[in-house]
């Protein structure tokens, strides 16, 4: 049974499930299980981005490692989620699934929908 997760258009894999089903020849997979060893790796297609693939990765020297093989890939780790939801005024994702679900979500329908600037938050600083 697949462990993907479809939310929309956008699907979650974990690299388990990459591994198994891209047929990797052994370099690869080689590649896959030394990033695994550091941690969790989740591959989330974005309904919103067409054709890429955005990576989830537990630690920094996961990211470093798939930077240096795949410059033009989108990594994030999941202390750059954590920063980005600080940033928000939003509490740090716990997990990477967390984070997928996450950016899986789809856009709201219009900008009306959006949630209201908390107090405040329209006082720009270069004002």
């Amino acid at each position: 049974m697949p462990l993907a997760f479809t939310m929309g258009m956008s699907t979650v894999f974990t690299l388990k499930e990459v591994m198994d089903n891209q047929g990797l020849g052994p370099d690869a997979r080689a590649f896959c299980e030394a990033l695994l060893t550091q941690g969790e790796v989740l591959a989330v297609t974005l309904s919103y981005l067409p054709d890429s693939i955005l990576w989830l990765v537990t630690t920094p020297l996961q990211a470093r490692i798939m930077r240096d093989t795949q410059p033009r890939a989108l990594i994030f780790t999941l202390g750059e989620a954590a920063d980005l939801a600080a940033s928000l005024g939003e509490a740090p994702p716990i997990s990477l699934w967390q984070v997928a679900i996450d950016f899986a979500a789809p856009a709201p329908d219009s900008l009306e929908d959006l949630p209201e600037d908390p107090a405040g938050a329209d006082d720009a600083p270069w004002d």
